[in-house]
């Protein structure tokens, strides 16, 4: 049996897939595909059907079938936990980069993004990891799309903020070879982050984690899990 895997987003992430299907439906349903776009940029994690429902956005019924779909085609494991069935990318059929950048599905954008985050890593206090969402990381993103980042900080959100306006206001003046940009630079403290889990949740849904840590992966387990001590 033939595999492919679908390299048509140059470097970023790619999962191979036997030729022919087990179910063919998986090149006909939506719901498919964003499930396992979700799951491979999540990869290490499992989720619950009620997670995935709440994260991709679709009736619990259809992602039950968008699961059924992918695991006839051994694209994803999952496993009986009581009453929940816990679905997980399979790591053996996925292909990440380990640069996060290139996961940006539009290439004309992984200079601007990678400077953007260079900046805030290096002029911001105690950065705890970074999202990239929107248009950009859905991948249709326009010349007029903003670059949206959401940037977690220990602590003294208001200042790290206030430099994040002026690292926004430098890349803006910025000239790269593809045109200029425009950015939209949101921080948030750590002390905060119980008060705005569904926020973060909806960044975190179609969004890019584009750095990275120990205390975010925490984080992002207490957002989609719900299991902040963990």
């Amino acid at each position: 049996m033939n595999s492919k895997s679908n390299t048509s987003k140059g470097d970023g992430a790619t999962i191979s897939i036997d030729i022919p299907a087990q179910d063919a439906d998986i090149f006909k349903s939506q719901a498919v595909h964003d499930v396992l776009s979700f799951l491979s940029r999540y990869h290490s994690d499992e989720f619950s059907i009620t997670e995935l429902t709440n994260a991709v956005d679709y009736s619990q019924p259809t992602i039950t079938k968008g699961v059924d779909i992918l695991a006839a085609n051994n694209l994803v494991v999952d496993r009986r936990d009581g009453n929940r069935r816990l679905v997980q990318i399979n790591s053996g059929r996925l292909s990440r980069p380990d640069d996060p950048i290139l996961q940006v599905p539009q290439a004309e954008f992984h200079t601007p993004v990678r400077t953007a985050i260079d900046e805030l890593i290096e002029q911001l206090d105690d950065v705890v990891g970074i999202i990239l969402y929107g248009s950009v990381s859905r991948g249709d993103a326009d010349r007029r799309s903003d670059i949206d980042l959401w940037v977690l900080v220990e602590d003294d959100r208001m200042a790290n903020q206030r430099t994040a306006n002026r690292v926004r206001q430098a890349l803006e003046d910025r000239e790269f070879d593809t045109g200029r940009y425009a950015y939209d630079i949101d921080v948030e403290s750590l002390s905060a982050v119980p008060n705005y889990t569904d926020d973060l949740r909806d960044v975190l849904d179609d969004g890019l984690v584009v750095y990275d840590s120990e205390k975010f992966d925490t984080v992002r387990k207490m957002v989609f899990h719900g299991d902040f001590d963990a």
